[in-house]
């Protein structure tokens, strides 16, 4: 499996402004062959930052991935963007820390 993480930092009001698109993106994402998890999440102390987390099957699902987001950075193409870090480990379940 495939873990990404990133944090995305936003000038004041972008995140607002690009949320109909960030969810419309995220659904094309999560139909994606291979996609196990695709989330975007508003910190609740910044709400300027968006953390990134997504899970996919193997490489070859996140290789395809990454070569057709085009139009996700059609609409990052507009925004101001201060920072942006997004970063793939393999990864493997250990165990649940809490819940089931």
């Amino acid at each position: 499996m495939i873990i990404v993480t990133g944090q995305a930092r936003f000038g004041a009001g972008e995140v607002e402004r690009l949320r109909s698109a960030l969810n419309a993106w995220t659904e094309v994402a999560r139909s994606r062959d291979g996609c196990l998890s695709y989330c975007y999440g508003i910190d609740m102390s910044e709400p300027d930052l968006v953390h990134v987390i997504e899970m996919w099957r193997d490489e070859a699902a996140i290789d395809a991935h990454m070569e057709d987001m085009g139009p996700l950075m059609d609409v990052l193409a507009g925004a101001q963007m201060l920072s942006l870090s997004v970063k793939g480990y393999e990864g493997r379940y250990l165990k649940t820390l809490m819940g089931e």
